[in-house]
């Protein structure tokens, strides 16, 4: 392992983003004690992943059941997977949109259950998603924007700080009219100012970067946002590496859904034929794939990245366009 040439110091070399090791004595082992993936002598290369994911701006969840090391993760309350979810040190356990029939009573015992770092309010899709026998589990509204905020009503009685993760607020689009609505249901509650923004997962980038601008006009810089599966498009990633402040987090499922397809994401997030192994444990060997693309998407936002020198500069919310431009 090569050092990063700083900071040297007496006795073992450390350098800023890890340890050059010289020789195996470095890691306090004798060649005879070494095995293949030592833990020792990966230290160094796992500190310098450390480093890249520190100077992230956000935190990116893998939407996945592949097995890896990735500190975050996002599975839903109907299909949490104990190999995977437990794997990551950030837990966020959604509402299953698609399952109605889980109630937010199911969804708070199933995150405490499962040792979630934090809970998504149950929340809906429109209603002509659902099955005619599916609806009479949906709160009784005019639309599923209506439905979410009453189930946001209804989750701010069952919540409990003490037993319940720290949760997220699911707001669907127009995000500045829907927060106004529940904004004061979380201000009289045990919850918090963290948002979850969905129903934009096949809106294109330009819509997602709008409709967070208007959000953050609306509520400032300090609730908590979360992009739900909202991917990092070139538009995006400039976007966020210009402002990091705008969103908190993402999650994606494009990576392990890629995979599953023979396919990988490349550096533009772009899907690209790549054939994958099959067999006995071939979930595993899939895992490292989605590992490497999450990777790829955090280098792709910090300053170690240069490809988008270029095209990037220092800007305010009005010069994105979108809402502060129809101003």
């Amino acid at each position: 392992m090569s050092g990063d040439g700083e900071e040297s110091s007496v006795g073992t070399q450390r350098y800023a983003y890890g340890r050059q090791a010289q020789h195996p004595s470095d890691f306090n082992a004798a060649a005879g004690e070494l095995e293949i993936f030592d833990p020792e002598l990966v230290l160094g290369y796992f500190r310098r992943l450390e480093v890249l994911l520190d100077a992230c701006p956000i935190d990116i969840y893998a939407a996945s059941s592949l097995k890896h090391p990735w500190p975050y993760r996002l599975q839903n309350a109907a299909e949490c997977y104990p190999a995977s979810f437990w794997r990551s040190q950030s837990r966020i356990l959604d509402s299953a949109i698609s399952s109605p029939k889980l109630s937010n009573r199911d969804v708070l015992e199933h995150a405490a259950e499962r040792h979630a770092t934090a809970v998504v309010v149950k929340d809906y899709l429109p209603f002509d998603a659902y099955e005619d026998s599916e609806l009479e589990h949906v709160p009784d509204a005019g639309n599923n924007v209506q439905a979410t905020t009453e189930s946001i009503r209804e989750f701010a009685d069952l919540y409990d700080a003490e037993k319940h993760p720290p949760a997220y607020i699911p707001l669907h689009p127009p995000y500045d009219e829907h927060v106004r609505t529940v904004s004061e249901i979380v201000e009289h509650s045990g919850l918090e100012h963290r948002y979850m923004l969905g129903g934009l997962k096949d809106a294109e980038p330009a819509r997602r970067i709008d409709e967070l601008l208007a959000f953050r006009e609306e509520v400032g810089p300090e609730p908590v946002a979360h992009g739900l599966g909202w991917g990092l498009s070139d538009e995006l990633v400039a976007t966020l590496r210009d402002e990091p402040g705008l969103l908190d987090s993402v999650d994606n499922s494009g990576p392990s859904q890629a995979i599953q397809n023979g396919r990988v994401l490349d550096k533009h997030w772009q899907s690209v034929p790549c054939a994958q192994v099959s067999g006995k444990y071939q979930n595993s060997i899939g895992g490292v794939f989605e590992f490497a693309m999450l990777l790829s998407g955090a280098h792709r936002l910090t300053n170690f990245n240069d490809d988008f020198d270029e095209t990037s500069q220092q800007t305010g919310l009005a010069d994105f366009g979108g809402v502060a431009a129809d101003d």
